[in-house]
């Protein structure tokens, strides 16, 4: 089929044109005006839910790739407190740029790098972790089984009991806050639970191996690791290994909130502040002993934004080598954990974010912080959350952020048509939309705006339901499209021409408006009289004073011949006086329509 455009555009100063265009631009910069106000309202309502007081804040970042990105915030960076620590109204904000411990999702930096380490023949996976330790385990621990491999630690089969939940280390923590631990000390006091490789058992005493691992074979310390590798060549400038780097400028570190009442006889004893039993701003307790001993498991910084560039670095391909990723991805364990989750190579496999797409990613939960990195492969879209409230869900949190990004499909016109027809679909966060389907069948689509999408009607399309694709998920229309046979006569020659004549546009702050338009439709061909079918209701051979959009006209002549054609009556920001000549084929399977603008 031939186009042919021919534009008379109005003289208009660049800069009128700069300032008309610029809103049209706007939606594209993100997810849109009104889905980035659903996800702040989803973060604002955890934050604000009384009946489940939310203490502390939180900053969640959301990445899409090659797609928008939004960043948001809300509760206190910092509540205040009086000098027994009760909370007290107010504090600082949590804003997007604040930083937070990831903790537990530091793994998903420690395990890529132990896996690039063994291939690069610094050791081998399945060989006894020991072999590269300068003391004995059995001078460190006799307890423990020296026949652990690098395989082992990285998939938590060790059988070596988890240091946060070994009494001695808390009551150590508990006395000594501030005291910077070594693995080998909190080793030290570990038991073996069950034989190595025989379950799979969630244990952060084995990334804080590796991380010593990685210190003694390399001869570099951790903290370099992560930052050439990663940190580095990814612009993760907020991050930083907790103890062992300074803050420097990276910015403010959110206050740790919890209630850590428990200790308080031995904070008494000591003459360490006491806490009130209640969730309260705990950081007149130093951290260091909890962030030392979390290391190469959980002693990363970060900010929102970069932990989602972070997830969406690994899991896209760009962190690490496809070798890597691979076996990272084919490392989950069959039976899930407590939680639900499958455990892997640093990573789990989440089915708690959406009941029907599984996401790839961390969480991570210590004293005073909660944080979560997913992706969701198929649409490629990461969440990051982090809070200094130990009591946030942050499988909550995720969860309601994804929910905001869901998609619907509020209407669409015409509701019948032929292949070839143009369909304007309306509905809510359509701005990520990457695939538009009639009754399964994949149509070619423009997104005009995050609530509207224009889609043509495939050639193979059959009647059924709409359905679009987002970043948020997948969205069905409550009513079927039907499709209209058009010329079921191979015999059959009938022409349609439709000419517009367009009301002269006016010129407001934000752009041009059309006014109403005029359709004169010619029709040649077949046997008189015809009938007409509008898709706007009329049943007239032309349609005077139609308002801007899609129209449609379905024209059967008296032998039951049928033709169909749409025209486009100009729109909103269109800058120009449009006179329209369309021309359908003459019939099914001919090339010889056009269409003149």
């Amino acid at each position: 089929m031939k186009n042919y455009f021919y534009l008379r555009i109005r003289p208009v100063s660049l800069l009128f044109i700069f300032f008309i265009t610029f809103p049209l631009l706007s939606w594209g910069q993100g997810f849109g005006p009104k889905t980035e106000a659903r996800l702040q309202a989803a973060i604002d309502a955890i934050q604000n839910d009384p009946a489940k007081p939310f203490v502390g804040g939180m900053s969640v970042a959301i990445k899409v790739v090659g797609g928008p990105e939004w960043q948001g915030a809300t509760g206190y960076a910092a509540r205040n407190t009086d000098l027994q620590n009760n909370l007290l109204p107010g504090g600082t904000p949590f804003t997007p740029s604040t930083l937070s411990q990831m903790y537990s999702v530091t793994k998903t930096f420690t395990a890529p790098l132990v896996l690039e380490l063994a291939q690069e023949g610094y050791f081998g996976l399945d060989e006894p972790f020991i072999k590269y330790i300068p003391v004995p385990l059995s001078q460190i621990n006799p307890n423990l089984d020296p026949t652990v491999t690098i395989r082992q630690l990285l998939a938590h089969e060790s059988g070596y009991s988890d240091f946060v939940t070994e009494l001695q280390v808390l009551l150590q923590v508990a006395a000594q806050p501030g005291r910077v631990w070594t693995p080998e000390e909190a080793v030290a006091l570990l038991n073996q639970i069950f034989p190595p490789g025989t379950k799979r058992q969630y244990s952060n005493t084995n990334y804080l191996i590796l991380g010593a691992l990685i210190e003694i074979v390399t001869g570099k310390p951790l903290e370099q690791h992560y930052r050439e590798r990663f940190f580095t060549p990814l612009g993760l400038e907020s991050m930083y290994l907790g103890v062992r780097e300074q803050i420097g400028n990276r910015g403010v570190l959110a206050a740790p909130h919890d209630n850590i009442s428990q200790f308080n006889p031995i904070f008494m004893q000591l003459g360490l502040p006491t806490f009130p039993n209640a969730y309260t701003n705990i950081s007149r307790f130093p951290m260091q002993a909890i962030i030392s001993l979390a290391f190469a498991g959980g002693g990363l910084v970060s900010n929102a934004a970069d932990l989602a560039e972070w997830g969406s670095a690994l899991f896209g391909g760009r962190a690490t080598s496809q070798a890597t990723l691979d076996m990272m991805l084919n490392s989950f364990y069959p039976t899930p954990d407590v939680n639900g989750n499958y455990l892997g190579y640093g990573v789990k496999l989440i089915p708690l974010i959406d009941n029907a797409d599984p996401f790839l990613g961390h969480n991570g939960d210590a004293p005073g912080y909660r944080s979560i990195l997913v992706h969701e492969p198929t649409q490629k879209v990461t969440i990051a959350v982090l809070s200094n409230f130990a009591g946030a869900d942050t499988y909550v949190i995720a969860r309601a952020v994804y929910q905001a990004l869901a998609p619907q499909i509020l209407s669409f016109a015409p509701a019948t048509g032929a292949p070839g027809t143009t369909v304007t679909i309306q509905g809510e966060g359509l701005a990520t939309t990457t695939n538009v389907s009639f009754n399964g069948v994949a149509a070619n689509f423009n997104i005009i705006s995050e609530d509207e999408i224009e889609a043509v009607v495939p050639a193979t399309a059959t009647t059924g339901l709409i359905t679009v694709v987002t970043a948020g998920g997948t969205a069905a229309s409550s009513s079927p499209f039907t499709i209209l046979n058009v010329n079921p006569n191979p015999n059959c020659s009938l022409t349609l021409i439709t000419k517009v004549t367009q009301a002269e546009p006016w010129y407001g702050m934000w752009g041009a408006f059309n006014g109403a338009g005029m359709i004169d439709l010619s029709v040649s061909g077949g046997t008189a009289p015809y009938t007409y079918r509008w898709n706007a209701g009329a049943a007239t051979q032309d349609l005077g004073l139609a308002s801007p959009g899609t129209y449609s006209v379905l024209v059967t002549d008296a032998t039951g011949c049928t033709g169909w054609t749409t025209v486009q009556v100009g729109r909103k920001n269109d800058f120009l006086r449009v006179l329209s000549s369309h021309q359908d084929v003459s019939a099914a399977g001919a090339s010889d329509g056009s269409i003149d603008l």
